[in-house]
């Protein structure tokens, strides 16, 4: 049976893998903690797929949903190198992990370099399709 000390390993070994391939070294692992099974695992591939969402939490979040078949991962946990960002805890709560836990502290958080943006509502005379979309969902459960 895999202890927590294991999924370490894996987190520490994936990190090292990015950094050797360039990337920020940041690794992600999830697990079942009542089966103590690794579900999946990533490194960060933001800088060679030139993607800025390719973090190792949402790499490692889009393996375990897809691998189980569901969007949400109630009742799992994720081991990431470091603390996750405002955009991975946000995708974390949207996943539904129910733990993360993280080996070093962000030193940057507020990443000072990303400009604030600016959000308008625009006014528009149209019916909101999210609205219509989850009204017929709960209509039919």
């Amino acid at each position: 049976m895999k202890t927590v000390t294991d999924f370490l390993q894996v987190v520490l070994k994936q990190s090292h893998q990015a950094l050797k391939k360039n990337e920020i070294p940041v690794g992600a692992i999830i697990y079942d903690p009542k089966k103590m099974i690794l579900i999946s695992q990533a490194h960060n591939k933001e800088l060679s797929s030139m993607d800025p969402t390719s973090h190792a939490e949402i790499l490692c979040i889009r393996k375990a949903c897809k691998k189980l078949n569901q969007k949400r991962l109630d009742g799992f946990t994720m081991i990431t190198y470091l603390e996750p960002c405002d955009m991975c805890k946000e995708v974390i709560k949207s996943a539904r992990l129910s733990e993360v836990k993280f080996i070093f502290s962000n030193q940057n958080p507020s990443r000072k370099t990303i400009k604030k943006i600016s959000y308008e509502k625009l006014a528009l005379e149209e019916e909101n399709l999210v609205q219509l979309f989850f009204k017929k969902k709960r209509i039919k459960n």
